[in-house]
Parts: structure tokens; sequence; C-alpha cells
């Protein structure tokens, strides 16, 4: 790297044109560097009583849990669960409302943003779209307005 002993050939007197670069003095300096922050690394963790200023803001809520109503068509018909209940159409947008009230303890009292919850269907792609549409109706019918599809990712 970072000399080159003589070969033997070429002319007497004149040094043979070297194209690698020398790299010493870059070690040198790097651990000129190293030592140099090695020592001001301790210095700059000295311990200085600061009485910072408390904080105004609340922290944030965490986001309730996803509620999921899931679909499945086969002999016996359509199959509604919500979460992993199964339940007719009938019940549909009442079991859906006691789940989003389980997902969110936080907000367990306030029906208004119970309703404002975010409700995700997932559904065989065998299952005909008229009864993901019943589902849909069903959930806005007890005043479901954000409703979400779940597609499965199949690029891996």
């Amino acid at each position: 790297m970072a000399g080159k002993v003589s070969s033997g050939g070429g002319k007497r007197g004149r040094a043979e044109v070297n194209a690698d670069p020398n790299v010493i003095p870059f070690i040198d300096v790097m651990l000129v560097l190293l030592i140099i922050f090695m020592i001001a690394a301790p210095i700059s963790s000295v311990d200085i009583a600061v009485d910072m200023p408390s904080s105004k803001i609340d922290p944030s809520r965490r986001p309730p849990k996803p509620t999921w109503i899931s679909m499945t068509d086969d002999a016996s018909g359509v199959r509604v669960f919500v979460m992993n209940d199964e339940v007719t159409l009938d019940r549909l947008g009442e079991a859906t409302f006691e789940a989003v009230k389980l997902n969110s303890p936080l907000i367990a009292d306030d029906e208004y943003e119970l309703m404002n919850q975010r409700i995700y269907i997932r559904a065989d792609g065998t299952t005909a779209y008229r009864n993901v549409v019943r589902v849909m109706n069903r959930l806005q019918d007890k005043g479901f307005t954000k409703i979400g599809f779940v597609a499965e990712d199949r690029r891996r």
C-alpha cells in the first residue's frame, strides 16, 4: 500500500512511477483524531443540574385497537364474524358497536367518538360483492360511516 520494493527492472537512478495512493498520512490523521475524541468524550458528559420547565401538553392517546369484520361465503351461505365471534346480519350493528367499545376503553362513554372509529372489512375473494354491500349497509344503519377494506399483499 504505502511503498513498493524495487523489482530490479528500470533505469538506474530513476524512481519508478507508482499510481497507488499513499494512505499513511491519512491513517496518521485518523489516529490523532481518535485520540482527541477519546480525550474530549468524557469532558462533554459533565453533569450540570438544569431545572427544565414542565410540559403543559397532555400525552397523546394511543390509537384504539382496530375492529375487524371478516366474511366468508360457503355452501351454507354468508358467514360474518366481528373480531372472532360469528354473528348474524341482523345483529351485526350491535355486535360491532360492542366490539368497538371493548377495543376503545378510553372513549367507551362517548358514543359519537365510538361511531367515528374505522371499521375494517375483509372478505374472501369468492364472496359476492352484494354480500359485502349488505354488511356495509348494516353498519351504516347502526351509524358507522368510516369503513375500510383490507386486501392481502401478495407481492411476497
